[in-house]
């Protein structure tokens, strides 16, 4: 699904006004129909709730003044109004939505706003997409009364306060705890801070078709859904032999770090590559040989615990004469000045595809010049951005849509910029933003475990950019498994890959791999 600013917004409503003769209000019946349908179907005892709908002096404003509408007719009894400068001007649509209602009261928000605590439901139909300024000091206690409230918060759009394009929050914000947005999700959506105020983001068509939609409206920018990842799976033929169902090399692990290449085979393994290899350094091995069988280790030679330099030539050998598919480069591989030497000649000597993570991130930024255009997808958080760029984390943070775009397009090589709603920017410029957004998935390993994933994927045959986008969503699905019989706390790395198989019978339906 595209994901788009408010400009394409007011394009695509544009369009469908003057060229397909549909006029604004029936985009606001619609829109208003999904809010109350969303609401009908997911609160228990409806009639018996009592509803605050607050309705700014715009279009969002109409939208909850027509939901006001659906409520009554259903048989909602407390329904109440909350208006929000009305006193200067109201737009044309939100005056016709107010001639259709009778009898429910109107209160004024500024007056009234302590009156929310008596409230069961609270609707945000403040602002909509446009709000380009900050809001004024009475707006900002208000939105921060609310939010201590922590009442059940439906948004019409977007949070009220929130920059839709730029996620910047406007003095202050309302949290919502259901975020219902029309046609596209947004791309402040997936920005700093809005992040914490959307809550779960449900997106409607308002009853037009996805192809329809997607003929008017043009981005590089997708939210990566289920349908989408479907079509990536690997299928192999009952004929294939483990040799043919790809091979995987994982390089890393330290004296320090013993744990994190083991993550990476394991994953790689369960993600359906027919062998995979392990290369650390000779002190290491022997720890695993007897508790993981299934990989096939290869000891590389060592100084103070760390790879050395000495190795580069055997290991190029063996890629060579195995025949490896696809290689995982650093977990666990430590900062060290001779494997320093080793990373920079692998990675511009192999053209394997590579997946390039943890500490051989910070290596790559002395050869980003030589490496342009290879086969490599490399895998960094904040931290590990803020060293290959030397920019702040936090500007990083801020400004990670920007940042990636730059980078990949300077490049040419495929970046996945980790943290919530991970995002993967591809070598042609495309921008897939993956749906998971959990601190589940923030514990040790867990990047390790989607390196496997990715080094599994591109050694059974995908492109780059697919073995990203199906990566990195499997990857984040595993909080789905968690949650469902363990809550909110304590997974682990190792349950990640416990998971992948049922993640990946659940997503794909069952498809053979």
């Amino acid at each position: 699904m595209k994901i788009v600013n408010s400009e394409d917004i007011r394009n695509l409503e544009k369009i469908l006004e003057k060229q397909y003769k549909i006029p604004a209000l029936m985009l606001m019946e619609n829109a208003s129909t999904f809010i109350f349908n969303f609401l009908k179907d997911n609160i228990s005892d409806l009639k018996s709730k009592n509803v605050a709908i607050l309705c700014g002096p715009g279009n969002n404003g109409g939208d909850g003044v027509a939901l006001v509408r659906h409520l009554l007719n259903y048989g909602v009894k407390n329904v109440y109004v909350f208006s929000y400068f009305w006193d200067k001007k109201i737009s044309d649509l939100l005056k016709i939505q107010l001639s259709l209602i009778n009898n429910v009261p109107i209160l004024d928000l500024k007056a009234n706003y302590k009156d929310l605590r008596l409230f069961d439901i609270i609707v945000d139909g403040i602002f909509g997409i446009g709000l380009k300024r900050d809001i004024e000091d009475n707006l900002k206690n208000i939105f921060e009364y609310i939010n201590e409230l922590k009442k059940f918060v439906i948004s019409i759009d977007v949070p009220s306060g929130i920059d839709s394009d730029t996620g910047e929050i406007r003095g202050s914000a309302i949290k919502s705890s259901y975020t219902l947005t029309m046609f596209y999700p947004k791309k402040g959506f997936f920005e700093y801070p809005a992040i914490e105020y959307i809550g779960n983001l449900v997106v409607d068509r308002l009853n037009f078709g996805d192809m329809f939609l997607d003929s008017i409206v043009k981005s590089n920018m997708e939210l990566v859904d289920e349908n989408m990842v479907q079509k990536l799976i690997p299928v192999h033929t009952k004929m294939v032999y483990k040799g043919k169902k790809g091979k995987v090399l994982i390089i890393g692990g330290s004296l320090k770090y013993t744990g994190a290449p083991i993550l990476s085979a394991l994953s790689a393994l369960r993600s359906g590559a027919g062998m995979v290899y392990l290369s650390v350094p000779e002190s290491i091995h022997m720890i695993y040989r007897a508790i993981y069988p299934e990989i096939i280790y290869i000891p590389l030679k060592e100084i103070d615990g760390y790879i050395s330099s000495e190795s580069l030539d055997y290991i190029i050998e063996i890629i060579n004469s195995y025949e490896i598919d696809a290689i995982g480069l650093g977990p666990g591989i430590g900062l060290y000045s001779d494997t320093s030497l080793f990373v920079k000649g692998f990675i511009t000597k192999v053209d394997t595809p590579i997946v390039v993570d943890a500490d051989a991130l910070v290596y790559i930024k002395d050869i980003l010049e030589e490496i342009k255009g290879k086969k490599i997808i490399i895998t960094p958080h904040y931290g590990e951005m803020s060293k290959i760029l030397n920019l702040p984390v936090g500007y990083i943070q801020k400004n990670r849509f920007l940042i990636g775009e730059d980078f990949v397009r300077k490049y040419k090589i495929n970046l996945i910029l980790k943290g919530p709603y991970s995002l993967t920017f591809t070598k042609e410029g495309q921008i897939y933003v993956n749906p998971f957004a959990d601190s589940l998935l923030a514990t040790a390993g867990s990047g390790d475990v989607l390196t496997g994933i990715l080094a599994s994927l591109l050694a059974q045959g995908l492109s780059e950019n697919n073995a990203c986008i199906l990566g990195n969503y499997v990857h984040g699905f595993s909080v789905n498994f968690w949650k469902r019989n363990r809550g909110n706390y304590g997974m682990i790395s190792s349950d990640i890959i416990d998971f992948l198989p049922d993640i990946f019978m659940e997503i794909f339906k069952g498809k053979s791999i």
